[in-house]
């Protein structure tokens, strides 16, 4: 443990002294007594520290910065489109938080849910700066946060520790009706989801005209009914429409119209 022993109430500002007439005395913890207490052994000689005065300890390897970055990727539709987000979490109270991203400057939702560019940062608190579809994702792109006009904190965005989030909605009940019911005596007997980003197919079966399934959230599917004419064998796939499951609750409707 590395430590920076503060004689007379020095003001220090990025370890530079920045009073006079006080001494700031960079040490390491020497040993322990028995009661509880350390002992701390200045690194540089010629000390002018004398047993009694008045000293702050201050631990470097604990001290932690005004701000920290986490990335989040989730795709989220409202204000507007975004895939990614920046989490700026604060060690102290941060007045004017601002978030820019290779010079674009961010929005984050304040309590009532509108999207601003410069909001209170609470210490102990976290604001969410959303980085919008339409920009390109750069792992070599700067993230800057700043109090103001102040920088407080410069990083490559391929840099910042991902955060991982624990979906309260993983997969959502898909059901709906068919419109129409039947064509000609063709009858719907299934409805097939395709994921647009694996191909991954998913097929719930029809029961008096509706269908309930369980879906991946986060996700966009191309839907297929699959019908059948009576009387005959006659089979066949009628495109029904794009789903973009977007869900934050654990249902969800779409009809499926062929």
């Amino acid at each position: 443990m590395q430590v920076v022993v503060v004689v007379e109430g020095v003001v220090v500002v990025e370890g530079v002294v920045v009073v006079e007439g006080v001494l700031v005395v960079e040490g390491a913890v020497e040993r322990l007594t028995g009661a509880g207490k350390f002992v701390v052994a200045p690194v540089r000689d010629q000390v002018d520290v004398e047993v009694g005065n008045r000293v702050m300890i201050i631990v470097l390897d604990k001290l932690q910065p005004e701000v920290y970055l986490e990335t989040l990727k989730e795709r989220v539709s409202s204000p507007f489109p975004s895939n990614f987000a920046i989490m700026v979490s604060g060690n102290m109270y941060v007045t004017r938080c601002r978030t820019f991203y290779d010079g674009k400057q961010l929005s984050a939702l304040d309590p009532t849910g509108v999207a601003r560019t410069e909001l209170a940062l609470p210490r102990d608190g976290v604001l969410a700066f959303r980085i919008p579809e339409t920009v390109n994702v750069d792992n070599d792109a700067l993230v800057e946060v700043r109090d103001g006009d102040r920088s407080v904190l410069m990083e490559k965005f391929g840099t910042i520790t991902v955060k991982t989030l624990k979906e309260v909605y993983p997969t959502v009940t898909v059901s709906g009706k068919f419109s129409p019911i039947n064509k000609a005596d063709i009858y719907p007997t299934s409805v097939e989801f395709t994921t647009g980003a694996t191909g991954q197919k998913f097929s719930a079966v029809v029961t008096n005209g509706q269908y309930s399934i369980q879906l991946p959230n986060r996700e966009t599917y191309q839907a297929n009914v699959c019908w059948t004419a009576v009387p005959g064998t006659k089979t066949g796939f009628s495109p029904a429409g794009t789903l973009n499951l977007n869900a934050n609750e654990q249902s969800y409707s779409f009809d499926a119209r062929w």
